[in-house]
C-alpha cells in the first residue's frame, strides 16, 4: 500500500442528522494525523482512545470495522471539511493507512447515497460509490480519469 493516495470526491452531501458528529470526527482525525510518530505506551493508549471515539460516533465502525480496542484509523477524514451541506477535500492527497473501500464504508454513515470517492496511486485511479450505510460499490477506474472537484466559487456562475 502506498503512503498516500490522490483523492477526489463528487456529490458528497452530508446527512443532516450526522453533520455534528462528522465535523467532530474530521477535527479529531486532523488533530491526530501524526499518530504514527508517537511511540510506546502512549501510542497504545491513544490508539484505544481514538478507536473508542470512532466507535461512539459510528455504528458502521463499531459493528463492521473494529473491536473495542483496535481498528483502522481513517486519518484521511482529517483532510476533508464540512462546507455547507457538503464534505469537501482540503488536499489533493490523503494518507493511505486505510484501504479505500474501508474508508468509504466508514464515511457512508455520514454522507448520502451517490457520493463517489476516487483514490489513485501509480497504478491508476479507482472509484468507490456509496450505495447505502455500510454499502459501497467499486466503480470502473482509469489511470488519470478521476474528475476534478470544482470549488464552489468556481462553479457558482457555471449555469449563468
Amino acid at each position: 500500500m502506498p503512503d498516500r493516495y490522490r483523492c477526489r470526491v463528487e456529490d458528497a452531501v452530508v446527512r443532516p442528522e450526522k453533520r455534528e458528529a462528522l465535523e467532530g470526527l474530521v477535527r479529531k482525525l486532523f488533530e491526530r494525523r501524526h499518530h504514527g510518530l508517537i511511540g510506546g505506551r502512549e501510542k497504545d493508549w491513544l490508539t484505544v482512545e481514538l478507536v473508542q471515539s470512532l466507535r461512539a460516533e459510528s455504528q458502521v465502525y463499531q459493528e463492521e470495522l473494529s473491536t473495542k480496542t483496535d481498528g483502522p484509523l481513517p486519518f484521511a477524514l482529517g483532510y476533508f471539511q464540512v462546507r455547507g451541506d457538503r464534505l469537501t477535500l482540503v488536499s489533493d492527497e490523503v494518507p493511505a493507512n486505510v484501504p479505500p473501500e474501508t474508508f468509504v464504508r466508514f464515511v457512508s454513515e455520514f454522507v448520502q447515497v451517490g457520493a463517489t470517492f476516487w483514490f489513485g496511486d501509480e497504478e491508476g485511479d479507482q472509484a468507490w460509490t456509496i450505495r447505502g450505510v455500510g454499502e459501497v460499490e467499486r466503480g470502473a477506474g482509469t489511470a488519470g480519469a478521476a474528475p476534478r472537484q470544482v470549488p464552489e466559487d468556481e462553479s457558482a456562475g457555471a449555469n449563468n
